[in-house]
């Protein structure tokens, strides 16, 4: 079997993933601002406030992950914390003043990259084929059936996996 990665559609679709990360980091660093905090920032911006725990699902972020985002943000001004008065033990995250003076700026920029990035696509429904694709590997069931299926029929064939 030869594998062309350029084929790819997981190979391409991390690439691309990876270049916009690249760009968009270069784009926000004047602002003291990085890729990893979007979703948290345009997730705040749109419903207000959270607690860590729904911010990382909603943003799809691990929680030890959500933790060290959340204090980098911090950090950096871009959030605040205050106690759940329904729960101490729980904090309240929420956009600083900041944080919300970068947002117009920061949609800019990335409203502009995604323009870039889907410059030579007619008619532009690749974030619309992006998301059927996304939700096709969402199904982590269908995924896992899947992935057994191709191993049962490699091992079949009589072909040893690479070392």
């Amino acid at each position: 079997m030869d594998f062309s990665r350029f084929e790819s559609a997981g190979y391409m679709i991390n690439l691309c993933a990876r270049l916009m990360t690249q760009r968009m980091a270069q784009a926000l660093k004047p602002l003291g601002v990085a890729p990893a905090q979007l979703p948290v920032l345009f997730t705040l911006s749109a419903r207000g406030e959270s607690t860590q725990v729904e911010l990382a699902e909603r943003c799809a972020i691990e929680q030890p992950t959500m933790a060290l985002t959340l204090r980098r943000m911090e950090r950096d001004g871009l959030i605040e914390r205050s106690p759940d008065p329904a729960d101490r033990r729980r904090a309240i995250v929420r956009l600083t003043d900041h944080a919300r003076g970068l947002l117009p700026e920061i949609e800019s920029i990335a409203d502009a990259l995604n323009g870039v990035a889907t410059a030579e696509i007619a008619g532009g429904g690749l974030t619309e084929l992006l998301a059927r694709v996304a939700d096709g590997l969402g199904d982590a069931e269908a995924v896992g059936a899947v992935v057994a299926s191709a191993r049962a029929k490699h091992r079949t064939t009589g072909m040893s996996a690479p070392a």
